[in-house]
Parts: structure tokens; C-alpha cells; sequence
């Protein structure tokens, strides 16, 4: 497929921004009032973890202020720094913090080799080449043009993204495809979403699974090579579990899980679902994209703090949490706030 030229980019770019914004599901107004019953304003999310493990990209808007009335837990006033949103890259050990693309990036996914990124737009899968300080715009290619299509996920060779199409059409059903990373090739793997590849590259973990009186959800396993189902692996009954990510080792899946009307955390189990725990407790946001990501070089998981109940000054900042010894080192930090 042929890059874009830089007029069909600009206007890209433009959308772009626009409908990320309308997909988080943050209304926040002109002046920075935000309604303090609906979801509060996350400034950092969808971290992920470089392949050199050096340092992590994410979606950054700054919170210039914070303003609470009288003892109130959730704040009733945000004001942002909407010239600075866009795309951003932080070490590892938390120096570095700068802006590399002036616009978010939904569902982003390094290659494995670390020099182009995948993410979403308006419902389908473009890929940027990553030039290890910034993004190659020339090289912007839409990658999917059918169905709404999120959560490209990288075959460890790089040679596949599996994809999550979330409606049935006349192009194809719903569920977890697959597509060789010029766009070509596509076709539909099984029905389900979220997908992740093993590190060995021949197996892809998914999300099935509905019930006629709640949302519940399973992590099933396919063999790509085979083009079969492996099995199901357990989840915590009653809870929305989402978003299974293999370790670099394959040996451990974190994932996220909610339970009805509760905090959503980050939980880990063996390979074969045994072994489940918790591993935060101070709540993950799960609303606004990807939840998680791992260091590929060490135990290590980047996430989103969040509390839907209250608004605490850690509220929506990035985390790293050991998956060993389930230490936590707190990354980027939001302003202090006002009353």
C-alpha cells in the first residue's frame, strides 16, 4: 500500500483528534467543567511498553489545575493544556517525559522490532513508522478499510496483526482476525475480542463469552498454526474479565477484572489459568483503551491507576507494578490540587 500524502494526512490527523476524543466518553466543556457524576477526566492512558523496554508511549493530556469544592472527593473544575495533548514517550525510570505526535493514538501497539506503531483510527487500523525520536507521518498507511476494527496486536515475528472487529457486515463476521502487516490476507479467526499472541507465536488468547442475565466473559486459546481451538481458561465468576496479556516469558496472562458495579484491578495466573490473584488494589482504568502493557525485559506492568469513587491526586496517572513481588513505583504525577 502506498503512503499518504501530507494533505490526506493533515486531514487524517484532524480527525483523528476529534474522534478520540468523542470516544472517551469524558464530556468535558470549553471552559473545563466537568459534571462530577460522570467519569473523571483520565490525563494519562494506553501505555505501552517500548520492545527495547527504554521507555513507554502513551496518551497525554496535562491537567494545568485541579479544583475542589469545600471537602468534595471529586473535583468539580479541571483545566487541561489541550496544546499539549497528543502522544507521548517517558523512561522507564520516569525522566524524559516529552510529546513526540501531536495527536492520540487509540489502541497503540509497538512492533515487535520497535520501529513502526499500530494503532486505530475511526474504527480502523493504520500503522506510522517510529524513527526511535518521533513519527515518520509520510509513512502513515491504513491498514483496514472495512467492518470497526481495534486492538492490533503483533505476531511476535511480525509478520500478523490479529485484530478485534467488533460488528458482523456483509465484508465478514465479527471477532478476532488476522492480517499480514501490509493489510492483506485478512480473514477471521473466531469470534471473540482483545486479542494477544503467546510469545512463541503460534498461540492467541481472546475474549468470549455472554450470559442471558449478566456480561461474563472467558480468555479461550487458539492455535494459529492449526487453526484450532486449544481451550478455556478459568476467569473469576461474575466479574467482566478483559484485556489478556501474555508475559514476555509466556509463562504468566495479565489481565483486568471488574466486578458488577465494582473497581476494575489488574489480576495475573500461569499460562494454563491457574494461580489467579490480584494484583492492585487501588484500581485500573479500563475505560478509555489499553489497560496494561508488559516490560519486555523484565516482570514488570505499566497501567493506569483510576478510582470511578472518588478523585485522589494519583487519579488517572501512569504506574508500574512489580508482577514478582507486587512493589509499585508511581511514573507520572498530575498537578496538586486547589480547593
Amino acid at each position: 500500500m502506498k503512503p499518504m500524502n501530507k494533505k490526506i494526512i493533515f486531514f487524517f490527523c484532524c480527525a483523528l483528534l476529534f474522534m478520540f476524543s468523542r470516544c472517551k466518553d469524558n464530556p468535558i466543556d470549553g471552559e473545563g467543567i466537568f459534571p462530577p457524576t460522570l467519569i473523571p477526566f483520565v490525563a494519562y492512558n494506553s501505555p505501552v511498553w517500548h520492545p527495547d523496554g527504554q521507555f513507554i508511549g502513551f496518551n497525554h493530556t496535562p491537567i494545568k489545575s485541579i479544583h475542589y469544592s469545600g471537602n468534595n472527593t471529586y473535583p468539580d473544575k479541571f483545566e487541561l493544556e489541550r496544546e499539549s495533548s497528543g502522544f507521548w514517550l517517558i523512561n522507564s525510570d520516569g525522566t524524559n517525559m516529552r510529546r513526540i505526535f501531536p495527536y492520540t493514538l487509540l489502541n497503540p501497539a509497538w512492533s515487535p522490532d520497535g520501529n513502526w506503531i499500530a494503532f486505530v483510527a475511526g474504527a480502523q487500523i493504520y500503522k506510522m513508522r517510529f524513527t526511535g525520536t518521533t513519527f515518520d507521518t509520510t509513512t502513515l498507511v491504513q491498514l483496514t478499510t472495512e467492518g470497526r476494527n481495534f486492538f492490533p496486536s503483533w505476531s511476535p515475528d511480525g509478520w500478523w496483526i490479529a485484530y478485534d472487529r467488533s460488528l458482523a457486515d456483509s465484508s465478514g463476521p465479527g471477532g478476532i482476525w488476522v492480517m499480514k502487516n501490509d493489510g492483506t490476507m485478512k480473514h477471521s479467526l473466531f469470534g471473540g475480542a482483545f486479542p494477544n499472541w503467546h510469545p512463541g507465536g503460534n498461540i492467541l488468547i481472546g475474549v468470549i463469552g455472554t450470559s442471558s442475565t449478566s456480561i461474563w466473559t472467558r480468555f479461550v486459546r487458539y492455535n494459529f498454526n492449526q487453526s484450532t481451538m486449544i481451550d478455556t481458561l478459568p476467569v473469576i465468576v461474575g466479574n467482566y474479565n478483559l484485556l489478556p496479556r501474555y508475559s514476555p516469558d509466556g509463562t504468566k496472562i495479565a489481565f483486568t477484572s471488574q466486578p458488577y458495579n465494582g473497581q476494575a484491578q489488574v489480576w495475573l495466573m500461569n499460562a494454563d489459568g491457574s494461580g489467579k490473584h490480584q494484583l492492585t488494589t487501588e484500581g485500573v482504568e479500563i475505560n478509555t483503551g489499553s489497560s496494561l502493557s508488559w516490560d519486555t525485559l523484565n516482570n514488570l506492568i505499566v497501567y493506569t491507576k483510576y478510582r470511578f469513587d472518588n478523585w485522589p491526586p494519583q487519579n488517572g496517572t501512569l504506574w508500574i507494578i512489580n508482577a514478582n513481588t507486587g512493589q509499585q513505583q508511581q511514573l507520572t504525577f498530575n498537578p496538586l490540587s486547589t480547593n
